[in-house]
């Protein structure tokens, strides 16, 4: 927030990010707040003695943002990538015997639920795997550090929001329809006793997840849209108590973490990942890591809306021998590659990571591990 590094917020800056957060609402009663001798501004301290009140007010704004949205991810849609998370098995890549895209085309290993908003019913109670997902996961500044398991990854994906069209009774969903897509962090714990679901890594509680603020509009996946042009990549910042891993990474060095990937180049894209992802929604079952999914959904009363995680992108060497620590900062990015032909500059990313706003073109989403 303190764009201008000199160590005081003003309370514009506190209405400025208000109006980013669609909480302009709040903005006056966060001014008070903080506030409080009239000067117009506080310092650093005064803004960590009040952070309670900054930390409400952002996650209020994004469960406003979610409210009735249901979080879903694509697991490998990109050739390789479960194998470099250590999350594959021999099902993964191939052609689904369930679902009829193009003849031969490979399809993603499965979906999986990262959030399930509670049900608004009085009389409605939750089972144990609603109550697991219905922990709002998702933040924009800080990943919370799980208390539990290790070797922490980003998986930075492309995340598309898409509203819900269910059948006339109710029985499934029968399209989804696109509206904007995002960055995304689908961070995730490789290792985690007694996780026999992949959900059980992905959802550790609230900031376990990250996106964008900004999103870039769409109206379909189609071919020659927008999405075509889109491009996905990350980054890391190596924290100040950062271990090295396996490859020796100066402390606040600014690394790369995946490698630039076209959204169309995922394994299954465009009307027919909508399909299949339909497909998925209504007709996967609980076999080996994967969880139905309709079940859930109608638990939580049909949410009207969903964003689903499309597909991480194949990790740099650093990315894949490398895991996260406390004090990293992380940067996913989605850039279109007409205006960035040649992707961000060195200059661009750190600016990001500064928390400078994007320019026209890039949208981010950019963490700091606590």
């Amino acid at each position: 927030m303190d764009i201008n590094h000199d160590g005081t917020i003003t309370m514009a800056e506190i209405k400025d990010m208000c109006r980013k957060h669609d909480i302009d609402i709040m903005a006056d009663v966060i001014c008070k707040y903080l506030d409080d001798d009239g000067s117009g501004k506080i310092n650093f301290d005064e803004f960590c003695a009040h952070y309670d009140m900054i930390q409400m007010a952002r996650k209020s704004a994004r469960l406003k943002q979610w409210h009735r949205t249901y979080g879903l991810g694509v697991a490998g849609n990109v050739a390789g990538h479960m194998e470099q998370a250590g999350e594959a098995d021999k099902k993964e890549e191939g052609v689904d015997d369930k679902t009829t895209p193009p003849e031969g085309q490979k399809t993603p290993a499965a979906i999986f639920t990262f959030y399930a908003p509670h049900p608004h019913s009085v009389d409605e109670s939750a089972d144990e795997v609603l109550h697991r997902l219905e922990a709002f996961p998702v933040a924009t500044a800080v990943i919370e550090y799980p208390k539990a398991g290790g070797h922490v990854q980003v998986e930075p994906e492309m995340g598309m929001y898409a509203d819900i069209v269910y059948s006339a009774d109710g029985s499934k969903v029968e399209r989804l329809v696109p509206r904007k897509v995002a960055a995304f962090n689908d961070c995730s714990i490789r290792k985690l006793d007694g996780a026999d679901k992949l959900s059980m890594k992905k959802n550790w509680g609230s900031s376990s997840k990250g996106i964008s603020i900004r999103s870039f509009p769409i109206t379909s996946l189609d071919p020659g849209t927008l999405v075509d042009q889109l491009v996905l990549t990350s980054y890391i910042k190596s924290g100040p108590n950062h271990v090295n891993d396996a490859i020796t990474t100066p402390k606040g060095a600014i690394v790369k973490y995946s490698e630039d990937a076209p959204a169309r180049n995922y394994m299954l894209f465009g009307p027919a990942l909508l399909d299949w992802i339909v497909d998925r929604i209504n007709f996967q079952e609980d076999t080996d890591k994967w969880e139905p999914v309709f079940p859930v959904m109608k638990k939580s009363e049909y949410p009207t809306s969903i964003w689903v995680a499309l597909g991480a992108g194949e990790y740099t060497e650093w990315g894949q021998k490398n895991f996260l620590q406390p004090g990293d900062e992380s940067l996913v990015i989605i850039y279109d590659e007409k205006k960035y032909p040649n992707g961000p500059s060195e200059l661009e990313v750190a600016a990001l990571m500064d928390e400078y706003p994007a320019p026209d073109g890039i949208i981010a989403v950019h963490q700091t591990f606590v």
